[in-house]
């Protein structure tokens, strides 16, 4: 038994020492390779740039030594892979040209094929950087691949691509709610910018309607001119959800002009569209919308109330005598909310300043104005003031103020 123990240590012991020389030796050998292949680079490197910023006929393998072994082609990848994350313009497609030179583009088409999924992936992502449209096919294909991660490569691939063919199938994924992520595919053509619009307006009508949901944020958030007609006319359809949010993208447009549509759309319906036409007035500073804006205070709907007192706020000086003067308005929602965005933008803690002021005017109209406040039953601010205001006189003043007798009916 006991040299039967022995033997077995021993054995254990050859093993552990056999893999720790295999680990060592291997960690040798990529070593080795890894410091030949920066030798190599810092060879070829140079070569590569210098194909990347001329302009003559010449092709990439014509700047690299003869003949071209694995090993540097492997490299002048990693080189223009690296570049095409930096370069614009003559010298972007001079990378394009120099990928399919190489055979690059044809191998990661090959990739997209593969048994393992990770590597179908790494050729979908190695393709968008890349850029060469005799990609696009395969990646329209790769939409369709099985698994999530590879569908995902796929899209923003064919986003760096662009042309009117890669832009193409990824709006018409925005069709398919149920397979793809509609907020990742969105941030693709996003990214795509300008050159996504025109494709977006051609398939509007055809989507369903969380598809043209999408679109319409999409085409916000790009910020496109072009597509105001259709933003516009979708504020009069039949699904408040798409008019909702074509008031939103209205709103990250910004154009004062939507002024009179928004303001419009705040007699809709369905609340939702209405609060968001009141917070899209609020980012255009549609000055000429502030009766508009007044009157939605009035809403039986929170969420209205609180945009539109918060667009009110928004916009600077006329925005914050409108709010002041809905303290006397006959809506008892309308006060409150009017108290609540002054509140917010401070203008009450301006005014709790000028009691202090030797101006007897601007004194007894900061009183006036606290006595509406007071009389909505708004004063937890103004009674922690009137115990820690730095003035004196403002605390006494305060104190007076919020111990006198309210009449009733005031909220």
């Amino acid at each position: 038994m006991h040299a039967f123990l022995v033997t077995l240590i021993l054995f254990t012991g050859a093993v552990l020492a056999g893999l720790a020389l295999l680990i060592t030796a291997n960690k040798v050998a990529r070593e080795a390779v890894e410091r030949l292949d920066r030798r190599r680079r810092l060879l070829l490197e140079p070569a590569v740039f210098r194909y990347i910023h001329e302009t003559g006929h010449k092709s990439l393998p014509d700047y690299l030594p003869k003949p071209l072994s694995r090993r540097d082609r492997r490299i002048a990848e990693a080189v223009l892979l690296d570049a095409a994350r930096l370069v614009r313009g003559q010298a972007r497609d001079r990378v394009t040209s120099a990928f399919e030179a190489l055979g690059s583009v044809r191998g990661s088409i090959v990739g997209l094929r593969s048994q393992r999924w990770w590597k179908r992936a790494d050729s979908a992502e190695r393709l968008g950087l890349m850029g060469s449209q005799t990609a696009v096919e395969p990646l329209v294909t790769a939409l369709a691949d099985p698994e999530g991660e590879v569908r995902i490569r796929a899209a923003r691939a064919l986003g760096l691509v662009r042309g009117s063919t890669s832009i193409r199938p990824l709006v018409g994924a925005l069709a398919d709610p149920n397979r793809w992520s509609a907020i990742r595919v969105a941030e693709i053509l996003i990214g795509v910018g300008p050159e996504a619009v025109g494709e977006l307006l051609a398939a509007f009508g055809t989507l369903p309607v969380a598809g043209r949901v999408s679109t319409l944020d999409i085409l916000g958030r790009i910020k496109s001119l072009e597509a105001v007609p259709l933003l516009k006319n979708t504020l009069k359809d039949q699904h408040p959800d798409l008019r909702a949010r074509a008031a939103y993208a209205l709103g990250l447009i910004g154009d004062p002009d939507f002024a009179e549509a928004l303001a419009a759309a705040l007699r809709d319906v369905e609340w939702p569209v209405r609060a968001t036409a009141a917070r899209a007035l609020g980012r255009i500073g549609g000055r000429a919308a502030i009766p508009a804006l007044c009157e939605a205070l009035k809403d039986r709907q929170w969420w209205v109330r609180a945009n539109a007192g918060e667009a009110l706020r928004l916009l600077g000086p006329e925005g914050r005598d409108a709010l002041i003067s809905m303290l006397d308005a006959d809506d008892t929602y309308a006060r409150h909310q009017a108290v609540a965005q002054l509140e917010e933008g401070h203008i009450i803690d301006d005014y709790v300043a000028d009691l202090g002021s030797p101006d007897e005017e601007r004194s007894a109209a900061a009183v006036r104005f606290l006595e509406k406040v007071i009389a909505l039953q708004r004063h937890e601010r103004l009674t922690q003031q009137s115990v820690e205001h730095a003035q004196e006189g403002v605390r006494r003043t305060l104190h007076k103020i919020l111990n006198r007798p309210q009449p009733e009916g005031g909220t």
